[in-house]
Formats: C-alpha cells, structure tokens, sequence
C-alpha cells in the first residue's frame, strides 16, 4: 500500500489520518501533518439516527410585550443623578458592574444603555430613563382586496387640472 500523500510504500500498518478535513492512509512520517483518527473497535461506524420531532406544547396566549426604549435625554439625567447622589463614575460603575469608560460614554450620550444596563441605571440612581413606545396605528381598515392596506388609501392623488 502507498501513503496517500508522499507516495511511498508503507511498510506495516498505515496510519488513519485526517487532513484538512479528508481522512487518509498515511505513513507514520506523513501522519504528523494531521490528526490521527483512532478507532477502538471493529465494529463499523454507524450514522447517527435523526432527530426525533417531538410535538411543542401549546402556550396559552399571552399579550405581547410592550416596546421598551431609553429616552432621548438619557445622558443628562444619568449625569445629574450621580452627581446628585455625590457618587463618582469609578463607584457608579462599580454598582452596576460596569466599566468607567461606559459610564463616560453614557454621560457623553455616545452610547445608549441596552435596556438591563438602563435597568441597573434607574435601581441604583433612583431615576426614569425607560418608557414603553407607543402602540402603532393599525391601517388595515380601508378597502382594497382582502381589506389590506393600499397605497390609494394612504396618498391623495391630485387629478390635472382641478
């Protein structure tokens, strides 16, 4: 038998050996640029059998979740809330597990807080900077086929000459 990848004669047992990806019988000289496979039965390799589709239970139905979202003057009230409460950014961020340096950005507005730091935030600086977004308006009232929203529904069109 040759090596599958210098091509000499292998003299014994070939070495089973994957490279990039393609398992080859090599010489023992060849089977350092790989990973050895190694087998420790006789019993050939079965497939793995496929996943068995199990039926999802059913969840009650539940509202959705209203759209949470920071305010706009975020930076200002985390600001004038430390201060306040005479905390420096070292300790505040100490509270809120957080980094110096995300303190400074928050305060600079140059990040905006992920809705759990902004929780954080308002625990511990006793403010408001969360509010719910307001619900959007549903337009699928009007006609068109099906009762579906069309775009004569929402522009008026201006007709020549009138």
């Amino acid at each position: 038998m040759e090596c599958e990848v210098c091509g000499r004669k292998i003299w014994g047992k070939p070495v089973s050996t994957v490279i990039e990806g393609t398992e080859m019988k090599t010489c023992p000289r060849c089977a350092r640029f790989g990973r050895e496979t190694k087998t420790w039965s006789r019993v050939p390799k079965r497939e793995p059998a496929g996943r068995v589709a199990r039926p999802r239970k059913k969840r009650p139905y539940t509202r959705p979740l209203p759209e949470i979202d920071v305010v706009a003057d975020y930076s200002s009230i985390i600001r004038r809330a430390r201060e306040a409460k005479k905390l420096t950014q070292e300790e505040l961020g100490r509270k809120i597990s957080e980094k110096v340096s995300v303190i400074a950005r928050l305060e600079a507005g140059k990040m905006k807080p992920s809705v759990e730091m902004a929780r954080k935030l308002e625990r511990v600086l006793d403010i408001k900077i969360l509010e719910e977004l307001p619900e959007e308006e549903d337009f699928s009232a009007p006609g068109g086929a099906g009762g579906e929203l069309t775009i004569g529904d929402i522009i008026k069109i201006k007709k020549k000459g009138a």
